[in-house]
């Protein structure tokens, strides 16, 4: 019998690996702890200005990933000792003092100092390539003489743009080196190996023939404009992430920390867990809830599928089947408002679309894709004879609801400030808050009246939340030690044109026509899903793709949902399948062959995009118009799920089969479209529509038919 109160799900260490310890396991957890307060006090009540929340939290964000990450991959963490903190004193005081007076070396020419400084400095440099540690010192305390010059200065930058000194270029200099660095450290070589390609880029641009050739920029124009400007280092990257982004890390980690994921887990097993195949739809319904929250499918693959892919494995789906349903569904949260991994965060940025407005447009559309999921799981369950759960294995969806109801609350508060208007990241310090309260509340309840009242297993007392901030601070390194860096690669398409020159380079080579365009985007979407996050990746593409996309007649709207939702591949499409890799290793299943059935189930992110771009569904035509694209949409869905997995009330004939995947196309024809022979888009749909209605109703009535194996 399943507990009615399952274990937790793996819980986020408490912000440090277990061999962080003494002053810089303090710094570290004292360093989280500050970014967590600020980033809270900032969406709440307080109110930075722009340059200084953002020199804080990429600051905060560096030093957390310097103290966090070794220096090369593999390397256990230790602590420097006293030769380390010399030396790593030493050259970052001889960088600090040859930085803070180039401007007079530049008009004096050096001094003595200045060429003691450097000796001193070359020694401490060579001495540092031989100690990591002593590395880490220099880095963090370079990092801060960095931020304090710019935060200190900042008055007098905006008052010169242009006519950087030398101390400014310098400061610079290091940003970007930092911001490359940092990158590394946080997730590999790929983020880094790009910026560098793109500082190249900005620099040497006049060697490259052909449509990408420019006149190139000066070194200093270069990392000066990276540092100075609103389009490098504190682009957009940075600003959503700390703007909007952190505080929903945070909002995820005090979910978790308080129950409330248990809950969320019981509740959809209460719900699904007796049907055919019951815990992969419950991993279908608690991926839903969890990734529309943590806004990371890794994240959530992890959360929810430490419980979920064990139950489905249990039921009899194989491990590879268990982990590409709980990684395709994983992915959905990413699609799914509010968060939509920080997607809808930047896509309201760059558009200037209010986020709410972008969390309607994109409601159906997740819902739709989640649906697919649902229905290819009934149809694997019913093909391989899958039965759910026994009754006594599962609770009553009425008992978990009484007794966890107020878990409900914190979605219903944060759902509530949204559309009442407030800014996103206010409604999430106020969700946070409800979770504290109602906490409270429980405890209070169960200290008055212990028999009617249990006391809850998670207290969110001081220790708890200092926990959460922790965790929560840790979980945000793994896309905010990138940010710096992809702003780098921003930058530099700002910086020389690029984005203009790709995107005509798109529009000929799909010589007009729109599909190619789309078919180009997608390839490239996989290419950069290899190296770059998913909301960094949708971001880099969007200013190189969405131009062409515009200048090909499609929505403003549409063309940053084509490319946010073409962006999510890599983590379902071979070679990379990064989610497919994670999910395979709970279920013990080969990586390769989970990877390829995750992108057989999650085939629907492929068709919507083509949707987006043909048809009205994202509400950029007429009500009536939209209405019948959403409903058509939904008819396809379940043709062409049924057509994936050859099962629609039974198993398909050839026949069938074949049928169902024309009317599935049917079903996704614009309405709009005229055809030969007189016919139009809407005549096809209806006839799509009653042909899918006509197929399920010819299975029931011929339910035993003897067929051959159906096409997979």
């Amino acid at each position: 019998m399943v507990d009615a109160h399952p274990e937790p799900t793996p819980k986020p260490t408490d912000g440090h690996p277990p061999e962080l310890r003494g002053p810089w396991l303090w710094a570290f957890q004292g360093c989280a702890i500050v970014l967590g307060l600020f980033a809270l006090w900032a969406a709440g009540p307080g109110i930075p200005e722009q340059h200084f929340q953002l020199a804080v939290y990429t600051l905060l964000t560096w030093v957390l990933t310097l103290i966090l990450r070794p220096e090369r991959r593999g390397t256990p963490w230790s602590a420097p000792n006293m030769a380390d903190w010399i030396v790593g004193a030493t050259l970052a005081g001889c960088a600090a003092g040859a930085i803070l007076r180039a401007d007079i070396v530049g008009e004096s020419g050096a001094g003595v100092l200045d060429w003691a400084l450097w000796t001193i400095g070359a020694g401490a440099a060579a001495a540092a390539s031989i100690r990591l540690r002593a590395r880490n010192v220099a880095l963090i305390a370079i990092a801060v003489l960095v931020f304090v010059y710019y935060e200190t200065q900042f008055g007098e930058l905006i008052l010169r743009p242009g006519a950087w000194t030398n101390t400014d270029f310098w400061i610079a200099t290091a940003a970007v080196l930092l911001a490359i660095e940092v990158a590394r450290r946080g997730l590999g070589l790929w983020i880094p190996a790009i910026a560098i390609a793109a500082l190249l880029y900005a620099h040497f641009g006049y060697l490259v023939p052909g449509a990408l050739w420019h006149r190139g920029s000066t070194i200093e124009q270069i990392v000066n404009y990276l540092m100075y400007s609103q389009e490098g280092i504190f682009g957009v990257m940075t600003s959503v992430m700390a703007n909007y982004v952190l505080v929903f890390i945070f909002f995820g980690t005090f979910m978790e920390r308080s129950g409330m994921g248990r809950f969320f887990i019981e509740l959809p097993l209460a719900i699904a867990g007796r049907t055919a195949g019951g815990p992969a739809k419950v991993s279908v319904l608690a991926s839903a809830v969890f990734g529309s929250i943590s806004g990371s499918t890794l994240a959530n693959i992890v959360s929810t599928g430490a419980f979920t892919i064990p139950l489905m494995k249990r039921v009899g789906f194989k491990p590879h089947v268990a982990g590409a349903v709980e990684n395709s569904a994983s992915l959905g949260g990413q699609l799914l408002p509010p968060v939509m991994g920080s997607g809808a965060f930047v896509m309201s940025e760059i558009t200037g679309v209010p986020y709410v407005q972008i969390m309607a447009i994109a409601i159906v559309p997740a819902l739709i894709y989640m649906l697919s999921i649902g229905f290819i799981v009934h149809f694997e369950a019913k093909r391989s004879g899958i039965r759910g759960m026994e009754s006594g294995e599962v609770e009553l969806a009425t008992t978990v609801l009484r007794r966890g109801w107020f878990h409900v609350g914190p979605f219903v508060v944060l759902l509530g400030f949204l559309i009442a208007g407030y800014s996103p990241d206010w409604c999430a310090v106020m969700a946070i808050a409800s979770i504290v309260l109602i906490n409270w509340m429980r405890v209070l309840l169960a200290w008055l009246s212990p028999s009617q009242f249990p006391r809850p297993g998670d207290v969110l007392g001081p220790r708890g939340i200092r926990d959460a901030l922790i965790a929560g601070a840790e979980n945000s390194l793994i896309v905010g030690s990138v940010a710096a860096a992809v702003g780098l690669i921003v930058g530099v398409v700002a910086l020389t044109g690029l984005g203009l020159k790709m995107s005509h380079l798109i529009v000929s080579l799909a010589s007009g026509n729109l599909l190619i365009a789309i078919v180009l985007v997608a390839l490239a979407s996989l290419l950069l899903g290899m190296a770059l996050p998913i909301t960094a990746s949708y971001l880099v593409l969007i200013v190189l793709a969405g131009p062409a996309l515009q200048e090909m007649g499609v929505a403003l709207i549409a063309a940053h949902m084509i490319v946010f939702w073409l962006s999510q591949d890599s983590n379902i499409t071979p070679p990379v399948c990064l989610g497919a890799y994670v999910s395979a290793s709970i279920a013990g299943a080969d990586p390769w062959k989970t990877g390829w059935t995750s992108f057989r189930f999650a085939k629907m992110l492929y068709v919507m995009p083509l949707l987006f771009a043909f048809t009205p569904i994202l509400m950029t035509g007429t009500a009536t118009a939209t209405a019948w694209a959403m409903v058509t949409a939904t008819m396809g869905m379940i043709a062409f799920s049924a057509w994936t997995m050859a099962w629609l009330h039974r198993r398909t004939t050839w026949p069938e089969w074949l049928l169902l995947g024309i009317l599935a196309l049917f079903c996704f024809m614009p309405a709009t479209t005229e055809l030969p022979g007189g016919l139009s888009g809407w005549e096809l749909n209806i006839v799509g529509v009653l042909g899918l209605a006509a197929v399920y109703q010819w299975q029931r009535i011929r339910p035993r038919v003897r067929v051959r194996a159906g096409a997979t």
